[in-house]
């Protein structure tokens, strides 16, 4: 039986998966920012659209952060040749769906 040269197939993923963690940073960091703005625009209460703004940017810190522990079990599943299971790929894809949705929240806030 002969085995299957990957190429830079591994490679190629492992990038992948790091653009899709950065676009999630940047995703991240519009949120929090639309919060402090929607905080300084109500004098540092929270009343209006902070409330929903403050779920999102938390709901978005969350996602972040799992999806950066899914980022380190990934690559440390493409070093040691192993496919990747599937409870990590149902929990990123879980986080980036709940990312996008705090961005949406956060655009129709006013954000």
């Amino acid at each position: 039986m002969t085995t299957r040269d990957p190429g830079l197939q591994p490679e190629r993923t492992a990038l992948a998966w790091r653009r899709t963690f950065l676009a999630m940073i940047v995703s991240d960091f519009f949120i929090w920012r639309a919060w402090a703005t929607s905080l300084t625009h109500h004098g540092g209460n929270i009343q209006g659209s902070s409330l929903g703004l403050g779920i999102a940017a938390a709901v978005a810190a969350s996602a972040t952060a799992v999806l950066g522990v899914c980022l380190l079990r990934r690559n440390a599943n493409l070093r040691d040749k192993k496919a990747p299971e599937t409870l990590l790929l149902r929990t990123a894809t879980t986080a980036i769906i709940a990312i996008g949705a705090a961005t949406i929240t956060s655009i129709l806030l006013g954000g």
